[in-house]
């Protein structure tokens, strides 16, 4: 229990609190399944954030109302229940088994509260060495304590980052718009980047500091003078010096803010090469951080459609060819093969 204490109180990623939770708590009660349940404000109805077990999957499309059911009574009293056999027990909701098709024998349910209130239920099910106990009781609810707290802090840092991310999206954008031909530029590299981080199956929590890392990559732009970047002609070596500290200079700005911590290392290193001869630290293949590896294909990608003062946008196909011939040199393969796949199949639906 002291290991899943650690992780649920420092863990900010929802789901990996959850399923550490669950899957601990499965473990340590010897049980078949294991679930957790959110509560729908608006409908009063539970529904399913984690199940566990060998019907998991389809479980996961069910809802139970308000008050019916253990869980649904949990939920409404806010009092744990040991069910050691739920067919003599007139609360029990049949209708989830029926849906799906797993054999409930026995339940172990508790309430999940902060302040007072009720934010969900947890429940393990059928015992596999015998009967839940009293015991398995206070243990699981200790357990859901911890979780419960946790669940809290990931809520309060997900509307803290909602936030913080609305503020610097448009400090982005005020990025962007210093330079006529990158407009937009910041938001189509965060949408590339999280097509990529999907295609890849990132986790939730990669995938939120992929898409704030790609939105500030550029953020490091705002102390460089306008006359440098808009300039239409060759830029000097003192020029090139200049735009080629951009990473550092955003990596520095947001050092301060704790809740940026990791996303500046794909701020920081979106120029790095995958041969090495990138910059500002010249790291090589898997040396550069994956997410920097990602933002850089998107970054360059965006940069091959748009119009340049040296040169005119290349046409999709051709952008799409110089990536794959990059690949390996400039970039990681693996990444320009995921945002291939994507932007194909996406392009497609989008007709």
């Amino acid at each position: 229990m002291i290991e899943a204490s650690a992780v649920f109180s420092s863990s900010l990623d929802l789901n990996e609190v959850l399923d550490h939770v669950m899957t601990e708590g499965q473990r340590a009660l010897d049980a078949e399944a294991s679930s957790v349940f959110q509560i729908d404000e608006a409908t009063k109805e539970l529904y399913f954030v984690l199940a566990l077990g060998e019907k998991g999957e389809a479980a996961k499309k069910i809802r139970v109302p308000w008050g019916e059911g253990v869980v649904g009574w949990v939920a409404k009293y806010g009092k744990s229940v040991l069910v050691p056999d739920v067919r003599k027990d007139p609360r029990f909701y049949q209708k989830v088994d029926e849906k799906s098709k797993f054999i409930t024998r026995s339940i172990l349910a508790v309430p999940l509260i902060v302040k007072g209130k009720v934010i969900g239920v947890a429940e393990v099910l059928n015992k596999r060495s015998g009967t839940f106990s009293e015991r398995d009781l206070e243990m699981f609810q200790g357990l859901a304590r911890q979780a419960a707290i946790a669940i809290e802090n990931a809520t309060l840092y997900k509307e803290q980052a909602e936030l913080a991310l609305g503020a610097v999206t448009s400090l982005a954008t005020a990025i962007d718009a210093k330079d006529p031909y990158t407009i937009g530029h910041s938001k189509r590299v965060t949408e590339y980047s999280r097509l990529i981080g999907y295609e890849l199956q990132l986790g939730e929590g990669l995938r939120r500091n992929l898409e704030w890392s790609a939105i500030l990559h550029d953020v490091g732009k705002i102390g460089i003078p306008d006359s440098i970047l808009q300039k239409p002609g060759d830029l000097t070596p003192e020029e090139w010096d200049a735009i080629r500290k951009h990473p550092l200079k955003g990596a520095d700005i947001m050092a301060p803010i704790r809740l940026l911590r990791d996303v500046i290392p794909g701020m920081r290193h979106h120029h790095e090469r995958y041969d090495g001869t990138g910059y500002p630290d010249g790291l090589a293949d898997g040396d550069i951080p994956r997410l920097a590896r990602i933002i850089c294909v998107a970054d360059s990608f965006d940069a091959m459609m748009s119009d340049r003062p040296y040169r005119a946008a290349m046409k999709e196909p051709d952008a799409l060819r110089r990536l794959r011939e990059l690949s390996g040199t400039q970039f990681d393969g693996q990444v320009v093969e995921a945002f291939v796949r994507v932007y194909k199949r996406e392009r497609i639906r989008g007709g």
